[in-house]
């Protein structure tokens, strides 16, 4: 039985039962009226307790039932009604003192995957976490409501700037963003936030919410980009298939060199996490890596990518080529303190300078174009790590260009593809390449699979280009008998 109907149990019992009491000492009074007039005194007194006892009874009863039609159930929090009147409260209160407000909306990336792999106790159980956790990072005349399964409100008081609004939203995703530890498993989920602020961004309740929607729900369209994802959500099979992968050896991590367009000489090389079948053939990435992102499994994976790079650094060095190496990182991973901590350590245990380690971020999935703890980005920027923009060129880059410490950028294969047969694409790619080096960062192009490209991209100016014109993903020892022979395009 849920609390709120084991309240509204005790207070009709209460109330039945004071009722059965006040009749019964009615009767008596009447009884013994004519014989023991003082006892009726005493009776009527009795009477007039119970009758109090009644109208208190009742009274509880309608507060629980009035304080049960404003707040979640499951929860305890506010619900969309009473968060409707505090900002009509709010909106009334700025006529008096001038004060504004922010409303943030929060929308759960990844909760449905917790209750289709954990089940829906656990989901529950994560709801109820969080609401604790959102409560504690605001202010007591804050509210927190949630207004819907995975979607939360915060009207937040006198928070009257997008810069206030912004570090606001920082902490609560800090607080989203922390692992959940759920029947004995850790849950880790993210959302999409958007915010508007009162006045700037709207008149009415309806206007500042709508406008925090649309910003809430374009963060989302950014995150949104893995077909995979959006068409079957995370699969529990995949899940415990790399888990049983991570644990039998059975991940193969390849490396596709990087080259110089103005010399032509091999500068570094990509790894690239495949997953080995029986029969000895290699999954992609795509096949796997977007569930895993999902899941605290994915702080483990890079791990294991990380440090079979860094150990292929040294079979290259120890060939003669000082080569760097790049390793794609989740966006989610970017400010997560227990990420940065164990790449300081993989660092020390290699002694490897960390100044030829690259972290390619991807600015799409779980957390892309959301606030960034930048606490914890400055501590991944003071290893000396440098940070790589992936994707360069989709929508979700441009929101990441001007959050993250950046030192290169990366032009996205599909429209380095269309050189040579589409102007547009060539228009785009020549805009990047101009863009990143107005920002100072290095220029990448990958995709680069003809001759005509690389060429083009050498005349723009670009810095470096990956493709399969260069060279196909290859083992790290396969790497190094690569590099003895001469490359076809600069012999």
């Amino acid at each position: 039985m849920k609390i709120r109907d084991r309240r509204h149990l005790r207070g009709t019992l209460a109330w039945a039962l004071s009722l059965a009491a006040l009749v019964f000492v009615a009767g008596a009074a009447a009884v013994s009226l004519r014989e023991e007039p003082g006892r009726v005194v005493a009776a009527l007194m009795v009477v007039g307790m119970f009758a109090g006892a009644c109208g208190v009874a009742l009274d509880r009863q309608r507060r629980n039932a009035r304080s049960d039609a404003l707040r979640d159930p499951l929860t305890s929090l506010p619900n969309r009604v009473l968060l409707e009147d505090r900002i009509e409260q709010a909106l009334r209160g700025y006529q008096r003192s001038g004060q504004g407000f922010t409303l943030i909306v929060v929308d759960l990336d990844g909760f449905k995957d917790v209750n289709d792999v954990r089940g829906h106790s656990a989901g529950d159980d994560v709801l109820r976490s969080l609401a604790k956790r959102f409560e504690a990072v605001v202010r007591v005349s804050d509210t927190v409501a949630r207004v819907g399964g995975d979607e939360f409100v915060i009207l937040s008081l006198n928070t009257t700037s997008d810069e206030e609004a912004s570090a606001l939203v920082g902490r609560l995703r800090h607080a989203l963003r922390r692992p959940f530890r759920v029947e004995g498993a850790t849950v880790e989920i993210d959302g999409s936030i958007g915010w508007a602020v009162f006045p700037a961004d709207g008149a009415t309740a309806d206007e500042l919410l709508s406008r925090a929607d649309g910003q809430m729900y374009a963060t989302k369209r950014d995150n949104s980009d893995d077909e995979l994802m959006l068409r079957r959500g995370v699969d529990a099979g995949v899940i415990r298939d790399v888990e049983s992968a991570m644990t039998r050896n059975e991940l193969v991590v390849v490396y596709q060199p990087i080259m110089d367009l103005q010399t032509g000489e091999p500068h570094s090389a990509e790894a690239l996490v495949r997953r080995l079948l029986p029969d000895q053939a290699l999954l992609p990435p795509a096949e796997f890596v977007p569930h895993v992102e999902r899941t605290p499994l994915v702080r483990e994976l890079t791990f294991i990518v990380v440090a079979d790079a860094l150990r292929s650094t040294q079979i290259w060095a120890e060939a003669g080529h000082d080569l760097g190496v790049s390793v794609n990182v989740p966006y989610k991973l970017v400010d997560d303190p227990l990420f940065v901590e164990g790449l300081a350590g993989l660092l020390g245990s290699f002694k490897y300078p960390p100044g030829l380690l690259t972290l390619e971020i991807v600015p799409a999935g779980p957390g892309a174009g959301s606030e960034l703890d930048e606490e914890v980005v400055s501590r991944l920027s003071s290893l000396g790590v440098r940070l790589s923009l992936d994707d360069g060129g989709r929508a979700a880059s441009f929101a990441a260009l001007r959050v993250l410490p950046l030192d290169e950028l990366k032009i996205d294969a599909a429209f380095v593809h269309g050189l040579g047969r589409s102007a547009t694409d060539a228009a785009l790619v020549r805009g990047l390449v101009e863009i990143g080096h107005a920002l100072g960062l290095t220029v990448v192009a990958e995709g680069v699979e003809t001759r005509e490209a690389w060429n083009v991209l050498g005349a723009w100016g670009c810095d470096y280009a990956q493709g399969f014109y260069v060279a196909t993903p290859r083992s790290a020892t396969d790497l190094v008998e690569w590099l003895r022979g001469r490359w076809p395009a600069v012999a």
